[in-house]
């Protein structure tokens, strides 16, 4: 099964977008598609190198990435 991440907010390409990850990879769609079963509900603040996750799944959580971006995205995450 595919993980999906669909999201709504700033930084990404378009306001609504998915990715889709898969053996295969992962690719970004332009749409917002639902996942079938959903797994998680989060909230993304990504300020330059940092990201502020707030999960109901996984909780609170600051991670460290190499790319500076600037990011603020409410995402449903599920498999599909």
């Amino acid at each position: 099964m595919k993980k999906v991440y669909s999201e709504i907010g700033s930084g990404n390409e378009s306001f609504l977008s998915t990715e889709v990850e898969s053996v295969d990879g992962e690719y970004r769609i332009p749409k917002f598609i639902l996942p079938k079963k959903i797994q998680e509900v989060y909230f993304r603040l990504w300020f330059f190198k940092k990201v502020l996750v707030i999960s109901v799944h996984k909780g609170i959580k600051v991670e460290n990435k190499d790319r500076n971006k600037l990011k603020i995205l409410f995402g449903i995450g599920g498999r599909r």
